[in-house]
């Protein structure tokens, strides 16, 4: 690298991919990566495809909801505003080979959390499960245990909640039933019961109160998730889990017979 190169800091390159550059400064830099190897390794290094990852976790791209009322303790992992992020422009000069293979993987990766996946219609508060249920993974839940005390204390409240029983619920067949939580939706307290299939898919039956008449089960596909829904007596029912709709509707029925 050459004396004038040495000079260039870690700060101007990123300046430089990020477009921001004064154009006779990105000019020399042009100028110095045409010569210079080092600096080109340099480069590369800060190329990382971060405007792209910022913008796959901006809540307004996602169109995620806000966090549950019960996860919004002293203590918790909260994300910051996406509007107090730093910002940096989504285009950046991916010239360098390395960086340009980087930034195309990232692209591969991350475009289907890009993609629309809500059945058009679907109620507001399933799509909003459904964008938590999409963060589970077998892992999650293989060695969760609930105390069957405080399943109990759980379903208890939510026998007052909404009015119905869903002991039943947690022996569904072909399901291991791993726990129970009151979380909350638009200042309503949603229940999950969450389970494992036979093949470790993540499920979960939710409750929640809506102003909506009874109605029978419906499918619907959010987050490249399956799910039945419906509504009885006031209250929302929502099973979701893995792709297999057929296996959904299925294990839906059982739900509704049981309870």
């Amino acid at each position: 690298m050459t004396d004038a190169n040495d000079q260039i800091t870690d700060e101007v390159l990123t300046a430089y991919l990020d477009g921001v550059l004064e154009p006779p400064v990105a000019a020399q830099i042009d100028d110095a990566l045409a010569h210079d190897v080092a600096l080109v390794e340099r480069l590369a290094a800060l190329d990382l495809p971060m405007s792209n990852l910022q913008m796959i976790l901006d809540p307004a791209v996602l169109a995620a909801p806000a966090l549950p009322a019960d996860l919004l303790k002293p203590g918790a992992l909260v994300a910051p505003p996406a509007a107090n992020l730093p910002h940096k422009p989504l285009m950046r000069r991916f010239w360098v080979p390395t960086a340009v293979a980087a930034s195309f993987a990232a692209g591969v990766l991350l475009a289907p959390l890009l993609t629309p996946t809500a059945t058009p219609g679907a109620p507001k508060w399933v799509d909003a499960v459904a964008s938590y249920q999409a963060l589970y993974v077998t892992q999650t839940l293989e060695k969760a245990e609930q105390d069957p005390t405080d399943t109990a204390s759980v379903l208890a409240q939510a026998t007052v909640d909404f009015a119905v029983t869903l002991t039943p619920a947690i022996d569904i067949d072909g399901l291991e039933f791993k726990r129970a939580q009151i979380l909350g939706w638009n200042g309503k307290p949603l229940l999950q019961m969450a389970y494992l299939d036979g093949d470790g898919t993540p499920m979960a039956l939710c409750l929640t109160r809506v102003g909506a008449e009874d109605r029978g089960p419906r499918t619907s596909t959010s987050h490249n998730l399956a799910g039945v829904s419906w509504v009885k007596d006031g209250v929302g029912y929502y099973l979701i889990g893995g792709s297999d709709l057929a296996r959904v509707e299925a294990l839906s029925q059982q739900v509704i017979t049981s309870l």
